[in-house]
């Protein structure tokens, strides 16, 4: 069993709480842009919260799987929905179903398939993008990169009849749990139990210990209303080389994180104290339920450009003492989902995406997509994959970012080649390795001088107090020459 068996070769979201990357930034105070590059933050976190902080900042994003771009693009247009389209609550649901569940409501899949022609408009015509969304920029990506993310599209355009055959993710996470737990799979529950109370329940105090079993056995992580949760998540659908029939082939399927858990990213902090309340040593909110708050208050101030000030829902136990005339108030409102009624079919994990098509009904023209301006001065430019090491041969770049943030999959690029497109006197960010159940203590221990060993090659020291635990979301490296 090794790492990747648990984390996945495909990081679908954060394995650290998002944080205002602008408050590193110590040496500009604001009078000038700030130039940010983000390398494997595998979601959109921290640039949420970049888009609240008032100030103006150019993030530069590399990814490691163009999947990860148009998943950027989708949950980007979800948060600019027009407030007469979508709603705030609407908003923050669709956001958190698409992000963190393998399975979906119905009524999201359709938001996606109606959706692809917009994408894949926003990809192939600049004008139309820079008309429709312009704080994205592709200008950079090349175009086989471009042609590859358009068939990405077109698969999440198929029917969902057509993406139950192609891309039946519920077997492929049954599968994927199988082979990392092996002879214990039929102990999974309490595995998983094991996990949390060894190392995530006192490292991150806000997450659910049954909701955390829950999304390890099924991959749905956030059930933010009663629906029905049965059509797959297509846009967790990625592909990796790995050998078949003893020939090289590419399989088709659900390759993500299967062991941290996308709570990681929006439900483990809070800057509210009543989120951390605990009633007979139980956590009154779910993490489920303090990312929905987290993400309604950062959609919220991206859209009107004000602080959410409303309090949050009312906890799980806000009815259990109640009189009868307090609980009388209390409404449950019946959502009705549409019930697929195909058969699912069982196809080869290497199915050809080009064989499904878009929306189902080519006579079926779909309106492009209208979306609401942020109330925020933010640039994200898409950098094509691989060109890390590229970047210090620029002559323009060179001691030009403000910070560069780099995540624990992407450690190799902690180089002086790296640092050197670092402004003086400027940070540099790397996530933490504390949320990450599979690490052994031996692995732990050795993370950190490993960094300040890499950080001495590179010119850098480490920032702050930093112990063997290393309670923070994040490590600071500034540099010295």
């Amino acid at each position: 069993m090794s790492l990747l068996d648990g984390v996945g070769h495909v990081g679908w979201w954060g394995l650290s709480p998002s944080q205002d990357l602008t408050t590193y930034c110590t040496h500009n105070k604001g009078a000038a842009p700030l130039r940010v590059l983000c390398v494997g933050a595998n979601d959109l976190r921290h640039v949420l919260e970049m888009m609240c902080s008032g100030r103006e900042v150019e993030v530069f994003m590399m990814e490691t799987n163009l999947e990860l771009y148009c998943r950027h693009l989708l949950l980007l247009s979800v948060l600019l929905q027009r407030s007469t389209t979508m709603g705030l609550q609407e908003k923050t649901e669709l956001y958190l179903d698409l992000y963190g569940n393998s399975l979906v409501r119905n009524a999201t899949s359709k938001f996606v398939e109606n959706s692809v022609t917009s994408f894949i408009r926003m990809v192939t015509d600049e004008d139309y993008l820079k008309e429709v969304l312009p704080m994205l920029d592709m200008s950079l990506l090349k175009f086989k990169e471009r042609d590859f993310m358009e068939g990405i599209f077109k698969f999440w355009g198929a029917t969902d009849a057509q993406s139950k055959a192609a891309f039946p993710v519920d077997q492929y996470w049954d599968n994927r749990v199988r082979s990392y737990l092996g002879s214990r799979y039929d102990a999974g529950k309490n595995i998983f139990d094991m996990d949390f109370s060894m190392k995530l329940k006192e490292r991150a105090t806000l997450l659910d210990s049954k909701e955390y079993a829950t999304w390890r056995k099924t991959g749905v992580g956030f059930e933010v209303r009663d629906g029905v949760y049965d059509s797959p998540n297509r846009t967790l659908c990625s592909g990796i080389i790995k050998m078949i029939g003893g020939a090289k082939r590419l399989a088709r399927g659900y390759w993500g994180d299967i062991v941290c858990s996308p709570y990681l990213s929006h439900g483990i902090f809070s800057p509210l104290k009543s989120m951390y309340e605990v009633r007979n040593r139980i956590n009154v909110r779910t993490s489920s339920e303090i990312a929905e708050h987290n993400l309604m208050c950062l959609i919220y101030q991206i859209n009107t450009g004000k602080k959410y000030t409303k309090p949050p829902k009312p906890d799980r136990f806000s009815f259990a003492g109640n009189t009868k005339e307090e609980s009388d108030k209390a409404t449950l409102e019946e959502v009705t989902e549409e019930e697929e009624n195909e058969e699912d079919q069982t196809v080869e994990v290497a199915e050809k995406v080009e064989k499904l098509t878009v929306g189902g009904n080519r006579n079926k023209k779909s309106a492009l997509m209208e979306l609401d301006k942020p109330k925020s001065s933010i640039t994200v430019k898409f950098l094509p994959l691989g060109t890390m090491e590229q970047l210090s041969k620029k002559q323009n770049l060179l001691k030009s970012f403000d910070l560069i943030y780099l995540s624990t999959s992407q450690l190799s690029y902690f180089t002086p080649e790296l640092t050197a497109i670092l402004k003086d006197d400027s940070n540099l960010l790397i996530e933490n390795i504390k949320y990450i159940p599979p690490l052994t203590t031996a692995q732990e221990g050795a993370f950190l001088p490993k960094l300040k060993e890499m950080a001495t090659a590179a010119k850098c020291e480490l920032l702050g107090s930093n112990d063997d635990k290393n309670n923070n979301f994040h490590l600071s490296f500034h540099r010295v020459d």
